[in-house]
């Protein structure tokens, strides 16, 4: 187990092609996601301590969350010269029918939680 994962205060999973916005109208690729926040890939910088909103496409109506992003680099380029940053963020305020649509939306993506 790396020293990432025994830091983190809830498990993160792995979550690939799922595409959310990230403080409208950004798109975002969600990377990672838990109970407690989520590792997303955007292009625009985004600072660190600030609020944002992430948009998941939960089945039924779509989810929107209030976070704050924790941290937040360039990762990589692509071709036309775009900068994309990958950006941790923390939920804020999550009621408890959100999270159960979270945590549904995660076990459907096989992951554990029960």
């Amino acid at each position: 187990m790396d020293e990432d994962r025994r830091m983190r205060r809830l498990p993160r999973f792995p979550i690939r092609g799922v595409t959310g916005a990230i403080t409208t109208p950004q798109e975002a690729e969600v990377i990672n996601l838990s109970l407690g926040g989520a590792l997303v890939e955007h292009q625009g910088t985004l600072r660190v301590g600030g609020v944002c909103l992430l948009d998941l496409p939960v089945p039924g109506e779509p989810l929107t969350v209030r976070c704050r992003v924790v941290h937040s680099g360039a990762v990589r380029r692509d071709p036309n010269g775009t900068l994309y940053y990958r950006t941790g963020i923390e939920f804020l305020d999550i009621t408890p029918e959100a999270e159960q649509a979270l945590e549904a939306f995660i076990r459907s993506y096989g992951a554990p939680y029960q």
